[in-house]
């Protein structure tokens, strides 16, 4: 019988399925970066926006300035030209905001990379 308990644990290895699927396919891009980088937990390496858009860069093939630094802001400002540039793209972003990247929320960061593939693959 699918009681809650059951259902969690189905939400959380399907979760885990999309997370093993995405980083695979993102990793498959960031390959063709030079140099090449990966990404090892998709939910954190997203978070400072640097990978975000080096992805975004290969999958365009347009060069997107980013802050240099560790500090909140240049992460927070990184984030920010990643989504920016996905929506002057006309790239529908449906409740995927700064504060929730920055989180490393893993229906925003899934949501996210869905909406990548769905564009430019």
């Amino acid at each position: 019988p699918l009681d809650i308990d059951n259902v969690h644990i189905l939400l959380q290895e399907q979760e885990q399925i999309q997370k093993r699927t995405f980083t695979n396919w993102v990793n498959a891009q960031l390959t063709k970066k030079r140099p090449p980088c990966a990404v090892v937990d998709l939910f954190n390496d997203f978070r400072d926006g640097s990978k975000l858009l080096d992805l975004l860069e290969v999958m365009s093939g347009h060069r997107i300035s980013r802050e240099r630094g560790r500090g909140m802001f240049q992460h927070r400002s990184n984030i920010e030209k990643a989504l920016s540039f996905l929506k002057n793209k006309s790239i529908k972003l449906v409740n995927i905001n700064i504060p929730d990247i920055i989180d490393g929320k893993p229906s925003i960061i899934l949501g996210l990379i869905w909406t990548i593939i769905l564009q430019y693959h």
